[in-house]
């Protein structure tokens, strides 16, 4: 096992000048820009921010953007900020993209704030932040003072955090006046049932002094105070950066993406099958996941590897997420609960290779969200993972069903029995509708807890049949579907269990 000093490191560190040498280059080139002549319609004081909806209009590639000052609101380096000699960023030298870069594993609360603020501080040409929450102090002072010292900074953020509109206003208003861009995410995630998960940054990109972060971690204080359990990879890698710079400029203009990144980058939507396939591979697996939601694919492959499948979750779960671990278990699953910090993090170890990312193993994040995580087979990183792994898994409580909770789908007319497969449904009650079309039987939307019957109807069709079942004592109306049942308790949904 690697020792806990090897898993907790610094940032990865970016080449600079900062000699007395470099100090007084640079302030000759500043007051040399000081007396040039900039053209018409530019300005350098700070604009106010603003958050919009996408234009159409192209932010140019990250290495090709024009050096020395730009007009405001123009996608090109902002001047010749302090610490970077002035013939780097005048040629906005591009970064060699032969060159593998510095890759590392960042985890939370070990690694504190420090890798974000410390990059965004470093910032000499620009900053690209998507991120679906933003309401750290430390995280937007940064960006502030990026601005400010004539760092073009573009921020994406979610439309409809936590179903929470009023967010991205309150973001808007912490950069009021900072020259910081804001734009909401492309409409096609802030529907009820799609979001913009993604949590990334990238500074220089495309330059020598590149770097990114990718992981799990909101720019929220609780992502770094101690509250959750966070991870994220921080890296120079030259085509890693340039997928992410793809994905940022693709969303930035609502666009779609195309194929090239995902060739480094598990994106989603339509990341499913990478993670099943990730899942399937031969050997133990360990997985962290905050959320378990509608992923029969993804259980199906863990269930595979029996008690060579250990799986990490909050000390308090939703009551779907409660039945989706009790399944798990009874076919042999180690599943564990950590009380404290929050599991917030998204990791899957597998015999060779580590997946870090935004990814819930749910239908919705792995197939409607904007999402992004990588996969790495450094054996360094692996190491380092799984010790991380380790260490909490002995601090985590096994995960017991309950007598009353051996048959999570009983009919309340049977003895418990393990959960029906969908060849032998439990039809403890009558059919009270009629047979669905064949467009519901094979077609379902993602459905989320709190649902009413009526919106259930709509979106599935009507049932094939209804019956009734308990859970933990508690009632429950059950509508059976050729390929699912959907659970209600009071007359709205607590459960739905898919077979496709």
């Amino acid at each position: 096992m690697v020792p806990w000093s090897q898993v907790r490191r610094g940032p990865v560190r970016r080449t600079g000048s900062t000699g007395l040498w470099s100090r007084l280059v640079v302030i000759a080139c500043a007051l040399v820009l000081a007396g040039c002549h900039v053209g018409p319609g530019t300005s350098m004081g700070s604009a106010s921010a603003s958050i919009t909806k996408q234009s159409a209009a192209a932010r140019p590639a990250q290495a090709s953007r024009p050096a020395g000052v730009g007009a405001s609101g123009a996608r090109g380096h902002a001047g010749v900020p302090a610490g970077q000699s002035s013939a780097h960023r005048r040629t906005g030298v591009p970064a060699n993209s032969s060159s593998a870069g510095a890759t590392q594993l960042l985890t939370e609360p070990q690694a504190g704030i420090a890798p974000w603020s410390e990059a965004i501080a470093d910032a000499r040409a620009t900053i690209d932040l998507n991120v679906y929450l933003l309401t750290s102090a430390q995280i937007i002072n940064g960006l502030r003072a990026a601005a400010a010292r004539g760092v073009r900074v573009d921020v994406i953020l979610a439309g409809n955090p936590y179903h929470d509109q009023s967010a991205p206003r309150a973001t808007m208003q912490a950069f009021a006046g900072s020259g910081v861009r804001l734009r909401l995410a492309p409409s096609r995630f802030e529907h009820d049932y799609s979001f913009d998960h993604a949590k990334y940054l990238i500074v220089d990109g495309g330059l020598l002094d590149q770097v990114a972060i990718l992981g799990s971690a909101n720019g929220t204080a609780s992502a770094f105070d101690g509250s959750n359990l966070e991870d994220a990879i921080e890296t120079t890698a030259p085509r890693t950066v340039r997928a992410l710079t793809e994905v940022f400029d693709a969303d930035w203009t609502s666009r779609q993406v195309g194929a090239g990144p995902r060739a480094q980058l598990v994106l989603s939507p339509g990341s499913g099958p990478t993670i099943v396939s990730l899942l399937d591979q031969q050997g133990p697996v360990a997985v962290m996941a905050e959320e378990l939601g509608d992923a029969p694919s993804c259980y199906r492959a863990l269930e595979a590897h029996g008690s060579n499948a250990r799986l990490l979750v909050p000390g308090d779960p939703s009551s779907e997420a409660r039945r989706y671990a009790s399944e798990l278990v009874r076919a042999g699953v180690q599943v564990r609960m950590l009380t404290h910090p929050y599991v917030h993090a998204k990791l899957i170890v597998s015999a060779a290779a580590v997946f870090v990312g935004s990814q819930n193993l749910s239908e919705v994040s792995l197939n409607d969200n904007r999402e992004v995580g990588l996969i790495t087979a450094s054996v360094s990183l692996h190491n380092q993972a799984l010790a991380w792994f380790n260490a909490l898994w002995t601090q985590a409580l096994p995960w017991h069903v309950s007598t009353t909770q051996t048959s999570l789908h009983s009919s309340s007319t049977l003895a418990p029995t393990s959960a029906p497969t969908p060849s032998t449904p439990s039809t403890g009650g009558q059919a009270t509708v009629a047979q669905p079309s064949p467009s519901a039987a094979t077609s379902y939307p993602y459905l989320v807890d709190g649902l009413t019957e009526a919106q259930v109807a709509k979106r599935w069709g009507p049932p094939t049949g209804v019956s009734s079942a308990t859970y933990f004592g508690q009632p429950e109306v059950v509508w059976i579907y050729p390929l699912g049942k959907v659970y209600f308790e009071g007359g709205v949904v607590s459960y739905v269990w898919r077979a496709d």
